[in-house]
């Protein structure tokens, strides 16, 4: 292993180190890629003659500087990101120093670490090409560096490494299906990525003049049961309460107390298949009665927060009412912190609310008001509204009067608000779209809504959604559905290509399968997978009695195909034509043993056969160059060795025939 390397293995080992560095470009630092590729061009350009590697104490500098850089970089040398970036650099360092057999293995296993960061990462299908590229170029890198040849071509190594992959492959499948799991995902670990597109805890729309329509995927959900109808799935999100006059905000500190509800409906159960957001929110179906599988808690306003960021897909039971009754009276606490309006800020919006609220009877009677005042006086429902003023609620209601669903809950609250009604603003996602092919829907980030909450006594609080009544159509399907062909072309498109939608259906189908069967993989899909098929009374012992088993049937298939590749394996030319001059001289009476060099057959056969002793000296000294020398073994050589022993049987001809004349039976 500390022999010199010659360029095709180190070509193997740098396409495999390339790959590991390469899955991590959109994450790692500019600088680490820089010193990587760096690296790669040096000791390609060591290993074809054209430049020498550092010295020692260049090398002990440079690594000093690049772990300092990191440390730099991200604050720390630990965790996911900032021991990736490490690993590249250190990876980068090793490379230069690379001169031996023993070198390339290590840098091949940082290639494999590198993978194996990266698939802690992230997990989406369409990586997992990629992940099984890289890991296969790296294991070939390994075997390259193992071979007895070095002079090998590169697919050989590659045939190895993924032959060896293909018959791990029941192995793992098997410890896949039997190792027993601990709570939560196997193949993630909390990361620090950045926050998806998606909710936020705060809302400006007087910020927004044109809503972009994402078609990223927000989560899936497949219900038990008949699923409610679109207008009814509002899942809920963050619930914003603080309002300055132009933006909304999530309550920072407890809040008030939570309200007691009583459903009146029946459950709704549903399972969730949530993407990675950078925020701690999860998705339900108001009224949110409960979720499992994920740790999270409650807050006092409806919401459910899990205990850390969902920087991974993760899966989740839900419990949901379409309708609940909150018993009990609005705390002190609550009705202050959903009725305050800034000072001074909106006063023409204000000013309206005290004249509405004193035409109506009561509080339900005052929202139903300033719904009719929406439907009535012109609101119209775009994704290209105008930038609105400091006073953005007055120059929505009384000038632009054009918006989104954004818009018109902060109108609605506002005036809710200035006439003492207790309101809030709720923000999530409404619907969602039909997946034939998987079963299930899919809640894409186009479905983003905001709608309104208020208080009224007896009822508690109460759903009212102002988009409704400005664009009734939103509620029956997605926003971006309700553009024309020339506010998106693309979503025009995939309406009118069945084929293209019926694509994408299928990879989102792959996609959620993957996501729910292998990456969320946990101890519950286990129990239910093993109860599928037969095994739902078997313990952690059976378990291991199980797999103990089959690694041992998966020993002997391994063994026997191993063999059995091993003895149809083509022979070694220069040892079948060692065989064949063997039987040549025992055909003309002189017998060679296993253990007789080539000098003492060339001593031995001068004497006995001195007509051929010259032809037999050159035949011994090009066998030895080739089994021994550096002389080329190819098929030129071959021939003219297969010439040479011709040339000895014809020389010793005539002696066959005494020997066979004096030996032949009487």
């Amino acid at each position: 292993m500390t022999s010199t390397l010659t360029v095709h293995p180190v070509m193997i080992m740098l396409a495999a180190y390339a790959a590991g560095v390469l899955l991590h470009v959109d994450r790692a630092p500019a600088w680490c890629l820089l010193v990587a590729l760096a690296a790669i061009v040096w000791q390609a350009l060591h290993v074809l003659r054209r430049v020498a590697l550092p010295t020692t104490a260049v090398r002990i500098v440079m690594t000093l500087v690049l772990l300092t850089a990191v440390g730099a970089s991200f604050r720390t040398v630990s965790g996911l990101a900032a021991g990736s970036a490490l690993l590249i650099v250190m990876g980068a360092a090793k490379l230069l120093e690379t001169r031996s057999q023993r070198d390339a293995v290590v840098v091949a296993i940082v290639s494999l670490i590198l993978v194996l960061a990266a698939c802690l990462e992230r997990q989406s299908l369409l990586r997992l090409p990629l992940y099984l590229a890289a890991g296969w170029a790296a294991l070939a890198g390994i075997a390259a560096m193992g071979s007895r040849s070095q002079s090998a071509p590169a697919w050989r190594s590659f045939a190895l490494s993924g032959r060896a992959l293909l018959l791990a492959l029941p192995l793992a499948g098997l410890c896949f299906v039997l190792v027993p799991r601990m709570p939560g995902s196997l193949w993630s670990v909390p990361t620090s990525a950045p926050a998806q597109t998606g909710l936020d805890d705060e809302m400006s729309p007087g910020s927004i003049s044109e809503l972009s329509i994402s078609e990223d995927i927000a989560f899936r959900v497949r219900f038990e049961g008949t699923a409610p109808p679109m207008a009814q799935r509002y899942w809920r999100g963050p619930v914003l309460h603080d309002f300055d006059g132009y933006t909304w905000r999530r309550m920072p500190g407890p809040g008030a107390v939570a309200q007691p509800a009583t459903p009146t409906s029946p459950p709704v159960r549903y399972r969730v298949l949530l993407e990675p957001h950078g925020r701690e929110f999860l998705f339900g179906l108001d009224t949110i009665g409960n979720i499992e599988g994920r740790r999270n808690r409650h807050t006092f306003d409806g919401q459910v927060l899990a205990f850390r960021p969902v920087t991974a897909a993760i899966a989740y039971d839900g419990v949901s009412y379409l309708q609940s009754r909150f018993t009990g009276a609005l705390s002190i606490t609550g009705r202050k912190l959903d009725s305050r309006l800034p000072a001074g800020r909106n006063p023409r919006s204000v000013q309206l609310a005290q004249e509405l609220r004193a035409t109506a009877r009561s509080d339900e009677h005052y929202s139903e008001v300033v719904l009719d005042y929406f439907r009535a006086t012109g609101f119209e429902y775009t994704l290209t509204p105008p930038l609105l003023d400091r006073n953005s609620v007055d120059d929505l209601i009384f000038n632009t009067r054009r918006g989104f669903c954004g818009h018109f809950a902060s109108a609605y609250v506002t005036l809710m608000r200035a006439a003492s009604v207790p309101a809030r603003v709720v923000t999530g996602y409404l619907g969602g779209t039909w997946n034939p092919i998987g079963g299930y829907y899919t809640v894409r980030q186009s479905a983003a809504h905001a709608w309104a909450e208020i208080w009224l006594d007896g009822k508690g609080w109460v759903r009212i959604d102002p988009t409704g009544v400005v664009a009734p159509a939103r509620l029956q399907q997605g926003a971006a559905e309700l553009l024309t062909a020339s506010d998106g072309t693309a979503q025009s498109l995939l309406g009118e290509a069945g084929w293209l939608r019926d694509l994408r259906d299928s990879w989102d189908a792959a996609s959620s399968w993957w996501q729910e069967r292998i990456v969320n993989f946990n101890r519950g899909a286990q129990l239910d997978l093993l109860r599928r098929i037969g095994l739902d009374n078997i313990d952690y012992r059976g378990m291991a009695v199980i797999l103990a088993a089959g690694g041992v049937l998966w020993g002997l298939l391994l063994w026997y195909f191993t063999n059995r590749h091993s003895t149809m394996q083509r022979p070694d030319a220069l040892n079948v034509l060692w065989t064949r001059f063997a039987r040549l001289l025992a055909s003309r009476g002189l017998n060679i043993a296993p253990f007789n060099g080539s000098r003492a057959v060339a001593a031995r056969a001068a004497p006995h056969l001195p007509t051929a002793a010259a032809q037999i000296n050159d035949f011994l000294l090009a066998y030895e160059q080739l089994r021994f020398g550096t002389r080329a073994c190819d098929a030129v050589t071959l021939k003219a060795l297969r010439v040479q022993l011709r040339q000895i049987a014809r020389a010793t001809t005539a002696h066959r025939r005494q020997r066979t004349a004096t030996t032949a039976p009487r």
